[in-house]
């Protein structure tokens, strides 16, 4: 299983519109500027099930006070890390982001993105705007406020909503493969062996990976 791909179900498991490989194109003909691993939006009073006497809890990470979340996500499977796109300025590449995403004017858009590049987040009476690292462990080099979440975490995350709430669940034919496999492997296994399968096949992915750079005619799985 793609990293990128779980680490999108557990944005939206938590209520955030998604897009991954969110792309930023070049003013002129060439190669991509950058891409957003996973953008997610997430408005402050999403709710499931609220009228059920059973609403879902969300991660502590979306608690809100009201603002709009816009989350940019590094997906690694190894160390947390943020690449150099999101770290220097000279790029001007955070810019060019948030004037894809259309959140804030051109003028505003520029002090949002010298706030993400120093500190790895901004607020104003309406948004919060943050950088999150996801990996295998945290890293003490990254910018303190940016959010770093370890795979262990978000997986015994996925494992709880999918156990949980598995009636409310069931029925997801719409889903794409990971999801489903997911969620299958999360109604016959315990939260460890749940871990530990899907660290596997993630491994099992990015193994692939790179044995298809050194051979590009190898297919890619997930």
């Amino acid at each position: 299983m793609n990293p990128e791909t779980i680490a999108y179900w557990f944005f939206r498991l938590n209520g955030c519109a998604t897009i991954t490989n969110f792309v930023v194109h070049p003013d002129r003909r060439g190669s991509q500027r950058t891409d957003v691993d996973v953008l997610a939006l997430r408005f402050p009073h999403r709710a499931e099930l609220l009228t059920s006497g059973d609403p879902m809890p969300d991660h502590p990470v979306f608690n809100s006070d009201g603002k709009i979340d816009i989350i940019f996500a590094e997906i690694k499977h190894g160390l947390c890390r943020l690449n150099g796109p999101w770290t220097n300025p000279e790029d001007e590449n955070m810019q060019r982001v948030l004037y894809a995403v259309g959140a804030f004017d051109s003028h505003r858009a520029s002090e949002v993105a010298q706030a993400l590049y120093q500190v790895g987040y901004y607020q104003d009476d309406i948004y919060r705007v943050r950088l999150f690292a996801v990996g295998e462990r945290k890293n003490d080099a990254i910018l303190p406020t940016a959010v770093q979440l370890p795979w262990d975490e978000i997986l015994a995350f996925i494992f709880d909503r999918f156990t949980r709430y598995q009636a409310q669940k069931a029925h997801h034919g719409q889903w794409d493969s990971t999801g489903r496999q997911l969620f299958n492997h999360a109604s016959r296994c315990t939260q460890e062996e749940f871990i530990d399968t899907v660290r596997a096949s993630m491994q099992t992915h990015v193994n692939s990976l790179q044995l298809a750079r050194q051979n590009p005619r190898l297919r890619n799985h997930d």
